[in-house]
């Protein structure tokens, strides 16, 4: 679910956000720490000077604090880590979403055409997993130019065109409108944009 909300943000984000969450890590673990250091006093001598030189008195006191004043700064550093580690997670998962979509990249860089299987079996991935990642891609702006034919389970160029080519007429189903279409390729049409069947 986590990866699945990262891969919708577009691509051109991923190292800003990369960047604020570790540095909202940085600061949850060092308040954090702060606030811990806070939690383990148990005791505070106060020193408190009156008179002057030859009359001078000091008087020291010493403030003793239960554990029941101090659990609030427990419970807040228990917070601060919780949100540093969520924020690590994230950075972590982002890196390895980053890492799969290279991978992916270099397997369809110069093909106009790929079987989701091929890509799959490339990977050692799941088929469904890898139509997924595409679309994520897809969607992120992360690679442009491609569709996936989700009924041939192709992942297509925009400009591909297949070497015979049959074209026929095909009325939309969304609008009504007559639209020519290539057969074994995915269509969309001219005046909905809906994709023709």
């Amino acid at each position: 679910m986590l990866t699945n909300a990262l891969s919708k943000v577009p691509v051109k984000y991923h190292n800003r956000l990369r960047k604020g969450l570790l540095f909202a890590a940085f600061f949850a673990i060092y308040f954090g720490f702060l606030l811990f250091m806070v939690f383990t006093v148990e005791s505070e001598t106060i020193t408190k000077e009156t008179g002057h030189l030859f009359w001078k008195k000091t008087t020291e006191t010493t403030i003793h604090y239960d554990l029941s004043e101090r659990i609030p700064y427990l419970i807040a550093t228990i917070a601060l880590l919780l949100v540093a580690i969520v924020c690590l997670v994230i950075v972590f998962r982002m890196t390895q979403l980053s890492r799969k979509y290279k991978n992916y990249s270099a397997v369809i860089r110069g093909n106009d055409k790929l079987l989701i299987q091929q890509i799959a079996d490339i990977n050692n991935s799941n088929p469904r997993q890898v139509m997924n990642d595409l679309q994520n891609m897809i969607d992120s702006n992360y690679i442009n130019g491609y569709y996936i034919d989700y009924k041939q389970g192709l992942l297509v160029a925009n400009n591909y065109n297949p070497e015979k080519f049959v074209k026929k007429i095909v009325k939309c189903q969304s609008c009504g409108a007559s639209n020519e279409v290539v057969i074994g390729q995915s269509n969309y049409c001219k005046y909905c944009d809906s994709l023709i069947l």
